[in-house]
Formats: structure tokens, C-alpha cells, sequence
């Protein structure tokens, strides 16, 4: 599953991937540990059809739930059930969206340690990394709550070797796919595949906790200090 992700880019770089489009923001900040509940940058088609680029809160809520804190634990869709689960049924149909990030973070489970092990995934040539997802809409006027949530596919690879799920990543002009293309053409893009153009970096278990946000959680941290690995 994807449950922390980076993101350090500029706006005119995601503007740029697009060709160009509408934004409803200026500029904003890198945030170096995004999770679940918080804003972060979306690509999803305007009213023209055009894709653009916003801000939803990560976290999916159902249009028709009265209890909108349950988007803090709906992170992730499964594409293998998209499809029939209530929830995100209509807005695989009609509301796919494309999340721009730098990165993601994964916690391998180190079971002879007793403990998980995080590692930053992102592109070795440090590009854009652009995720599948979904968006909702929730309410009404001020009450108004725009969500979203990331796709996820069996792991394959050296991913795989970390965690049994990953989050679908688009390729190339698969984006436009995701976000134009019928439902069949889009699950298609959510088939298990071989990441071997990603990089791998261990990284802190700092990340692990939301109020740390700064570029050392990149930082490669092979052992934490006081770690004692064994010899068996």
C-alpha cells in the first residue's frame, strides 16, 4: 500500500508534463512527508475536459456517508475490486485523477528483527512520478470536501521484495489514458508490472511520524543508531 509519499517539485513542472492547462494554485511548498487526511497537489479534468492541476485531501470519503473521518483510512483503492466496492465504483467511472509526486515511502517488514524497515521509492532519473487515483466530492458549499484516494496493483520486482502492493504508476502518456480513457483501457493500466526504472533507498523510521518534515528523510539510513541487527 502507499501510505506516505514526498513531493519537491515545482508547479511549472507539473504545468509542463501536462502541456499546460489550468492550476487554482500559484505556487506551493514541498512537503517532504504527505499523509493520509492532508492536501497535496492533484491533476483531474476541469469542467472543459481539460486536465489541470489542484488540491484535494488525501483520503477518500463517499458521497454519501455521514462520517467524513473515514477518509483518514481510505487511502488506497484495490484496481481488483475498483470496480464493486461502493465507494469507489462512480469515481472510477467518472472522477480519475493523477497524483504528481517525487516519491513514496514503504515499510518492508523485517520479521527476524521484529520490526519494519522504510524505504524511499522514487525514479532514477528523478523525474515526476505520477500515480493513479480517484476524487470525490463530499457535501456541498462551505461543507464542500474534495478527496482522493491512490490506486494500488499486485508488486512485481524488486518491489515486491518490500511490500505485496504498489501504487499504479503511469507511464509515459498513460496519464492521459487514465484520465480520458474508457474503464477498460483504464484498469488495463493497473496490470502488475516490473518497476526497473525506480530507485530504492532506505531511509529513517522518522518518517514514520507526521511531524517531521524536512529533506533528511531522503537521506539513506542504512541502520538507525542503537540498532542491533544480529548475526543470524
Amino acid at each position: 500500500m502507499c501510505g506516505r509519499y514526498a513531493y519537491f517539485y515545482k508547479l511549472n513542472q507539473v504545468l509542463q508534463l501536462i502541456a499546460g492547462g489550468w492550476t487554482t494554485e500559484e505556487a506551493f511548498d514541498a512537503i517532504f512527508n504527505v499523509a493520509p487526511t492532508m492536501r497535496a497537489p492533484v491533476i483531474l479534468l476541469g469542467k472543459n475536459g481539460e486536465p489541470g492541476l489542484t488540491k484535494l485531501t488525501w483520503g477518500l470519503v463517499p458521497s454519501w456517508t455521514e462520517d467524513t473521518s473515514i477518509g483518514a483510512k481510505m487511502f488506497n483503492a484495490r484496481s481488483e475490486t475498483i470496480r464493486e466496492k461502493p465507494a469507489y465504483k462512480e469515481p472510477f467511472e467518472k472522477r480519475r485523477c493523477v497524483v504528481p509526486i517525487s516519491g513514496f515511502y514503504e515499510w518492508e517488514t523485517l520479521r527476524e528483527l521484529k520490526r519494519k524497515k522504510p524505504w524511499y521509492v522514487s525514479p532514477s532519473d528523478e523525474s515526476i512520478m505520477l500515480l493513479a487515483g480517484v476524487w470525490e466530492r463530499w457535501g456541498t458549499g462551505e461543507d464542500r470536501l474534495d478527496t482522493y484516494t491512490v490506486v494500488t496493483t499486485q508488486a512485481r520486482g524488486r518491489m515486491a521484495e518490500i511490500h505485496e502492493r504498489s501504487p499504479v504508476m503511469l507511464r509515459g502518456t498513460d496519464w492521459s489514458t487514465w484520465l480520458t480513457g474508457t474503464q477498460e483501457e483504464a484498469i488495463g493500466l493497473c496490470e502488475p508490472r516490473e518497476p526497473d526504472w525506480l530507485s530504492f533507498r532506505p531511509v529513517s523510521t522518522r518518517v514514520g511520524n507526521v511531524k517531521y518534515n524536512d529533506p533528511s528523510l531522503l537521506e539513506r539510513v542504512e541502520n538507525e543508531p542503537g540498532e542491533q541487527l544480529g548475526l543470524f
